[in-house]
């Protein structure tokens, strides 16, 4: 099961060790670390992967040896019942610069165990002071005949033991006698156990290797993936493949595990510690060192932690090697699943079971001549010489997306073989609209294109989408690369066909009615394209490819001017719900004048629920879903002629008055609808009757106190309600008392009713943790904003603090500041619209400035996307839009301060 070694010639190494002198450690200390600097200096200047990992492992077995030697002879002991024994990368001869030196001491009964314990103590003690990171078990021989099910990792690394010094006849009966029996008789428990812990680890990354800043051991397409490979050959006894056609795939293994290898010692040695994420600063510094591409590793002798400015070429060079590095993880990552697909002949089925799956596989063949049968429910090749024709694997890709049957890692690999045989010329190369309209029209097309990507016919039907294939964009915003973003979008609409998710259940019969799905989807495809593209504006590049790809394709004039549609707009509904007050009439009207048709808006909408989704997992808030569907109802409305109002007229609301009454019984006649009467239609959408009933409690408080507060937990941070009189820079005020407790503001809204009440609320992160971990901190966080609010105590000294913090760390992305004014989107109010560099205490900077400038804000939606924040406020000044002096005023300070 693992490599054998000549463990006489170790034991004779280790008894060497313990007759000469005694070497201080004040000798071994500073040996070890010239030894480290040495392997560092030549991995710098260009040494590979192997021949680092391997320096490192061997200076560890030195010492180790040295060490335990000594030790035996200052305890007067020989090694006879107890041997150390390296597991886990450590025993694969795969120690990384700052990976911890896993170790086993084996001990022959319990009697031994005790009598080394205080030898164990001084030698682990010795390893740490010579700098290395020991992690350590003890077990008797007799242990470890038993399987410990709540040690599944144990076991498993113990799959890749090594003997390193001590009692070698030990090891032997160990190695020999009690483990291949054990490991044999738990294989069912070991390959289950590895099986939870590999999706449990793939499902924490999303199931996709394609992520902006990956962890090249853990996430998938990491090391850890090829490791678990190993593990689920040896679990299930396999030899080393030999067959020609399989040489290929293990030759482009090899290379995938020296490349990521080599990235994972950069990292190590760029960061001065045990961290594998793949950061956006060390791209860049990777890809100046040519890091992975062979003659070039030590390009013009750069250090490892070299660093470049984002920005320009230096960011599309990061971008092509980042295209590299996804290139090596999908080739580990494939294997892998495949592995995993093929379990059943890992857990060495009985007789019976194979009688009974050959029988069933026999049955499930048909008279046809279909080259592909569908056999425990997965796609399988059966007529391998059928693929050389294209038409026969697209039409295998027709039935996967018809069926929602996925094809088979194998069947993958059959088709992949086939598709690069010199041999098997192809046939049918071009691809009609026809076929690929079945495949997009289809109830699962994102289960066809996932294969069709990872086999390279997506880009090869598509070439278009090889623009974005593995491509980086680096906004923090995102969280998939762009081509893993785009077919995410395709799944999400996907899942609405049959899932109860309950932020897709408003946009579920959308999807299933549309006429036009092809069209839908086919735009998805595209949306995105044109940020692989030399163009400024990324829509114009993705309208570029349309052209291009309907022309080869041979769509109708009409079927382009939909999906035309579709791209040039699928950025306009996102920005209308988040940057614009979806219930003013003026709002809705101007975004029905775009969308043009019912019909229209039904993809518009599908399209950017889906677009939202697939950002990230946090993306598509509930509030964020039920925003977008309000806005797709008061446009369908339009459509209808059946407008909503702008503002609230309590009368009228007859339903919500019954359901805020029910909750509040002790409010007098006619008090809620004073409450009520005058604030937005907004304010319905973004509370429910429950909430406006807390609000309205708040508000009957008033005459006892002039300002009252609220804070609640929410599953990602707090929320804040604050309800008082109006009051000049009320807005800023709040927004710096939580910059200056530390709180990052997510989201604001700023409601006032006809009676000039102000209800503000603010959801919010709690950076520090302050009131997570205090909860009797909210109550002195509301006293200190109510002092603030009321004029008792000053901000400023709170606020100083947390600015000269914040300004000595500089951002990782650079957002430049753009502040445009827009009098049309509104009847009542002028629209200004602030984009830039997100930070703690913006909010309040913003506020101030426009309390300055004796500008009233109506309506504050506040967004942020990764490091950038896109906030809009309806202003008034003197209860008018902004003239165009008081514009530029405000313009001008607002860069004064925002810089």
């Amino acid at each position: 099961m693992i490599a054998r070694y000549s463990l006489s010639r170790l034991a004779n190494q280790s008894q060497k060790a313990m007759q000469g002198p005694i070497t201080p450690l004040s000798t071994l200390g500073p040996e070890a670390e010239d030894e480290r600097q040495r392997i560092r200096q030549q991995f710098e200047r260009g040494a590979g992967a192997k021949q680092t990992l391997q320096a490192l492992c061997q200076l560890a077995d030195r010492n180790i040896q040295r060490i335990f030697g000594e030790v035996l002879r200052v305890h007067d002991g020989d090694t006879q019942g107890l041997c150390l024994i390296a597991l886990g990368g450590y025993g694969r001869r795969l120690l990384f610069p700052y990976s911890d030196l896993d170790i086993l001491f084996l001990f022959g009964n319990e009697k031994a165990e005790a009598g080394f314990r205080p030898l164990i103590g001084e030698f682990s003690r010795m390893l740490w002071d010579l700098g290395f990171r020991v992690s350590s078990a003890g077990r008797t021989l007799e242990e470890c005949k038993r399987i410990e099910e709540d040690n599944a990792e144990f076991h498993l690394a113990l799959l890749d033991r090594r003997f390193l010094a001590g009692d070698a006849t030990l090891f032997d009966r160990l190695d020999n006698k009690v483990l291949p029996g054990s490991e044999r008789q738990a294989r069912p428990f070991l390959l289950a156990q590895l099986l939870k812990l590999t999706r449990d680890r793939l499902s924490r990354y999303g199931n996709t290797i394609f992520h902006l800043e990956p962890n090249v051991k853990e996430s998938p397409g990491g090391l850890r993936d090829y490791q678990a490979t190993m593990w689920l050959q040896q679990i299930g006894g396999e030899q080393k493949e030999v067959r020609p056609t399989l040489s290929a795939e293990d030759d482009l293994v090899a290379k995938a595990v020296d490349f990521m290898s080599e990235i994972r010692c950069f990292l190590h040695y760029s960061n001065a510690r045990n961290d594998n994420t793949l950061t956006y600063e060390l791209q860049a510094a990777a890809a100046e060192r040519g890091l992975g591409i062979g003659g070039t590793a030590a390009k013009n002798g750069a250090a490892a932690n070299s660093s470049i400015a984002p920005g320009g070429a230096a960011e599309r060079e990061a971008a092509e090697w980042m295209r590299m590095y996804f290139r090596q993880a999908r080739t580990l990552n494939r294997r892998l699943l495949r592995y995993i697909e093929q379990r059943p002949a890992l857990t060495g089925l009985s007789f019976r079971e194979r009688i009974f799956n050959a029988t069933r596989a026999a049955r499930s063949e048909p008279g046809s001549a279909k080259p592909f049968v569908v056999r425990d429910g997965l796609l399988e090749v059966v007529a391998p010489g059928a693929l050389s024709d294209r038409g026969v694997i697209f039409s295998l890709f027709t039935a996967a997306a018809t069926t929602g049957v996925p094809l088979s890692r194998e069947a993958e690999r059959t088709i992949a073989y086939i598709l690069t045989h010199p041999e098997v010329p192809a046939q049918n190369t071009k691809l009609s609209w026809a076929t690929l309209r079945e495949i997009l029209n289809a109830d699962y097309p994102a289960i066809a294109l996932r294969s069709m990507q990872r086999l390279g016919l997506l880009t090869e039907a598509l070439p278009e989408f090889g623009a974005i294939d593995s491509l980086v964009v680096r906004d923090f915003y995102h969280r998939y690369t762009v081509d893993e973003h785009t077919l995410r979008t395709i799944e999400h609409l996907q899942e609405l066909g049959d899932s109860d998710d309950a932020l897709g259940k408003n946009f579920a019969p959308l999807w299933k009615s549309i006429e036009r799905r092809d069209l839908l989807v086919f735009a998805m495809l595209l949306h995105d394209v044109g940020k692989g593209m030399p163009v400024e504006n990324h829509v114009t590049g993705s309208l570029e490819a349309l052209e291009s790809a309907a022309k080869r394709l041979g769509l109708s004039a009409e079927e382009k001017t939909e999906v035309h549609f579709l791209i040039e707009r699928h950025l306009e509904m996102s920005a209308t719900m988040q940057r614009r007050d979806i219930f003013d009439p003026g709002t809705v009207t101007m975004f029905a004048r775009m969308a043009g048709t019912l019909e229209r808006l039904q993809g518009l909408t599908l399209l950017t629920y889906a677009d939202i989704h697939a950002v990230n997992p946090e993306a598509l808030t509930p509030w964020k879903a039920e925003m977008l569907w309000q806005l797709f109802v008061a446009t369908a409305n339009h459509f209808s002629r059946t407008l909503d109002r702008d503002r609230l007229h309590a009368s009228t609301e007859v339903s919500l008055l019954a359901q805020v009454r029910a909750q509040t019984r002790t409010a007098k006649e006619g008090e809620v609808e004073r409450f009520l009467e005058g604030f937005p239609r907004r304010y319905l959408a973004v509370h429910s009757a429950n909430e406006i009933a807390e609000h309205f409690a708040m508000y009957q408080k008033l005459s006892a106190e002039p300002m009252q507060s609220e804070v609640k937990a929410m599953r990602h941070g707090f929320s804040l309600a604050v309800i008082t009189a109006d009051r000049p820079a009320l807005f800023a005020k709040i927004a710096g008392v939580l910059a200056g407790w530390g709180m990052n503001i997510v989201k604001a809204d700023a409601f006032a009713n006809a009676a000039g009440v102000v209800l503000d609320t603010f959801q919010f992160v709690d950076l520090h943790h302050t009131l997570e971990l205090n909860p009797g901190e909210i109550e002195r966080f509301r006293r200190n904003l109510a002092d603030v609010v009321n004029g008792k105590a000053a901000l400023e000294p709170l606020l100083q603090s947390r600015e000269s913090a914040n300004r000595a760390r500089p951002p990782k992305v650079a957002v430049d500041t753009s502040i445009t004014f827009d009098d049309s989107s509104s009847l009542h109010s002028t629209l200004l619209e602030i984009v830039t560099q997100d930070r703690p205490g913006l909010l309040y900077e913003m506020g101030s400035t426009m309390a300055k400038q004796e500008c009233n804000i109506d309506v504050a939606l506040i967004d942020t996307e990764g490091l950038k924040a896109i906030d809009v406020f309806y202003l008034t000044a003197h209860g008018k839009k902004l003239t165009e002096q008081k514009k530029e005023s405000l313009r001008q300070a607002l860069r004064r301060n925002l810089s």
